[in-house]
């Protein structure tokens, strides 16, 4: 990410950032100060703060601003387009995904719509807060059984981030990669590929910038598809890591 041009911008208080149904075709990382995100109706949505992304959905995936992003004080703010990252994602993809993988981090891109919709095709409830007990990863492939145990591993520690072993020369992904598999060319695992996080209303699962991108309980997600996460479901969800014959192949228990 260092490697991508990017600019600092100032903001005074009350001025936008962003406007809901426009293509800025830009996003910017918070410095410094605090965002108002409000719908197209002028209701609060949420803060954002120092660190935080805003905006970054519509860089990654094209599109209108849901939301208008307005300074609550003054706010410093680090830019970066659309056409830049387009451009160096043709000459380094690695970088730009790994970019991604920063810009979607703190997003929410489960909208009500998608919950609703995978809620309606799945028999279990959402896992939402305080609705579950423990959560379980089993291997569900000859290649996940090979990197942990056939019982599986307990999750205490959300978020909770799956990838490929880097290979000699290769650098370590910088996200809270937490569990790794061996892979071989060409692979299907990323070193950066998804995490189990906490979502505002549920546990969700959310490809973080991978090539092949995610499948959750029959739906792929991913920087090259509709959206990037999904929220998980009570009891057991299928996830598949990579292309479509992957063999990196797991099930998630979630109890109550």
């Amino acid at each position: 990410m260092n490697n991508l041009p990017a600019r600092t911008r100032t903001f005074a208080d009350g001025e936008i950032l962003l406007e809901a149904g426009y293509d800025h075709e830009i996003g910017y990382v918070i410095l410094s100060g605090h965002v108002r995100l409000r719908s197209g109706h002028g209701a609060l949505v949420e803060s954002a703060a120092q660190g935080e992304v805003i905006g970054g959905a519509s860089v990654l995936f094209g599109g209108p601003q849901e939301l208008t992003a307005i300074a609550h004080g003054p706010v410093e703010a680090l830019a970066i387009d659309r056409a830049t990252v387009s451009a160096q994602l043709t000459r380094n993809p690695d970088a730009v995904r790994e970019m991604a993988a920063s810009l979607l981090a703190r997003l929410d891109l489960v909208p009500k719509a998608e919950r609703e919709a995978a809620s309606s095709g799945h028999d279990s409830p959402l896992a939402a807060p305080g609705a579950w007990s423990e959560v379980r990863l089993r291997p569900d492939s000859s290649a996940t059984r090979s990197g942990m145990p056939r019982r599986g591993i307990v999750i205490s520690d959300i978020p909770f981030g799956i990838g490929r072993k880097p290979l000699r020369g290769e650098q370590a992904p910088r996200t809270g990669i937490a569990l790794t598999f061996n892979d071989s060319k060409p692979y299907n695992l990323s070193r950066s590929h998804f995490m189990i996080e906490h979502g505002h209303t549920a546990l969700m699962i959310r490809d973080v910038g991978s090539q092949l991108g995610t499948v959750v309980n029959g739906t792929r997600i991913g920087l090259d598809h509709l959206h990037n996460a999904l929220p998980l479901h009570i009891g057991e969800n299928g996830i598949a890591a990579g292309g479509a014959d992957t063999p990196f192949r797991f099930v998630l228990e979630i109890a109550t």
